[in-house]
């Protein structure tokens, strides 16, 4: 196993160390250098583990012997377990790559069945079956049996994405500046919006304001972060402010390896700088808990019924009744583990908040209108 952790250890430097190159290439829609880099990294990964099945399969006994000695049914037995466990070790030039990929490139279902697939998924099962089967042999054969069926996910997964790629458009889309510049406050004020998704928060951020003057802050952090990174608009906008559960299980090979924080790390320091620049209007990206420091900051947060939701779905977005119930469910998920990730709060929770607002109650105009004299008298 320490034999095992080192060969490993090499691989995943490589596969680490090429994924700012898999995620800032992808996000700027460079798939041709996503394929180059990934066949490199496929390329060298193979070689190092192709060499190490060849001096685990010929000098065992040179290797066990590292690690201590005993007499000759030690040695037989230990050099037929460590043929026998690591017989697949070649294959972990495929499969561990591959999960550092999907985790550079923001899929992190992918990269998580990866990570989970062999230790967990595939080895336990391995262990418990063959070893009632076939005695101490079925357990040393569990690794290449766990090291088979986790390569065959990985390359079809792989295979898959690549084909993706090649048939990925290289357009993306052009997103509207969204900003207000007559500014009519006294003084600096800053109005952070959290909202469920179909509630109307964001609307009603854009009516604030345009009834005060001042900026109004959601798609111009994508533009700005696309500027700083290098990545693509689209990509920042489908991967920001989203956190799949599954994200979370992302660790051992891949720990720490989240393009995502990253983009939490800029887009914070972008909402530090405009908020100390002056008054504004900022929509989601946990923006009240980044500000909850600073003064004359409004923590808002908008909700809504489920029916309302719905509704305002179907009208505004085109999704079908079925189609935005889900829509809604999901996304809401995906920013409340996002909310949770960064700031150990629950999103929902209304004492994070100045106010409450409920869209159905008043409408998006009187909720306008409501927050604005609340900007007002705290003047």
């Amino acid at each position: 196993m320490k034999i095992s952790q080192i060969l490993n250890s090499i691989i995943i430097g490589i596969a680490a160390g090429s994924q700012p190159i898999f995620g800032y290439n992808y996000g700027a829609r460079k798939f041709d250098r996503v394929k180059q880099a990934l066949k490199t990294v496929l390329g060298l990964s193979i070689v190092i583990s192709t060499i190490a099945f060849i001096l685990f399969q010929t000098i065992p006994d040179k290797l066990i012997s590292i690690f201590g000695s005993g007499d000759e049914n030690y040695m037989e037995f230990a050099c037929l377990a460590f043929r026998t466990y690591l017989l697949l070790c070649i294959c972990n030039g495929i499969q561990i790559p591959s999960g550092i990929f999907f985790q550079a490139i923001g899929k992190s279902i992918k990269s998580a069945i990866l990570s989970l697939s062999r230790q967990i998924l595939f080895l336990i099962p391995a262990l418990v079956i063959l070893g009632h089967m076939f005695g101490i042999m079925g357990v040393l054969s569990s690794g290449p049996v766990a090291d088979g069926l986790a390569f065959v996910v990985a390359g079809i997964l792989l295979i898959l994405e690549i084909k993706h790629l090649k048939q990925a458009n290289g357009n993306s889309q052009t997103l509207v500046d969204d900003t207000s510049t007559d500014n009519r406050l006294a003084s600096k004020m800053v109005i952070t919006i959290s909202r469920e998704y179909g509630s109307g928060g964001r609307y009603i951020g854009r009516l604030i304001a345009d009834k005060l003057g001042i900026k109004f802050y959601d798609k111009d952090f994508v533009i700005e972060l696309a500027k700083e990174t290098g990545l693509a608009e689209e990509y920042i906008e489908s991967n920001e402010q989203k956190r799949t559960t599954l994200a979370g299980l992302n660790n051992g090979y891949y720990t720490g390896l989240d393009n995502s924080d990253d983009l939490f790390i800029k887009e914070a320091e972008l909402i530090k700088k405009v908020a100390n620049k002056e008054s504004c209007v900022i929509i989601g990206r946990c923006a009240d808990f980044i500000l909850k420091d600073k003064a004359n900051v409004i923590k808002v947060f908008v909700y809504a019924s489920k029916q309302d939701k719905i509704k305002r779905a179907t009208e505004i977005y085109g999704l079908d009744k079925q189609k935005a119930e889900k829509e809604i469910k999901r996304i809401d998920k995906l920013r409340a583990n996002h909310y949770k990730h960064y700031t150990e709060k629950n999103w929902s929770d209304h004492g994070n908040y100045d106010i409450c607002i409920n869209s159905d109650t008043l409408g998006v105009e009187k909720s306008a209108d409501l927050i604005c004299q609340m900007v007002q008298g705290k003047m």
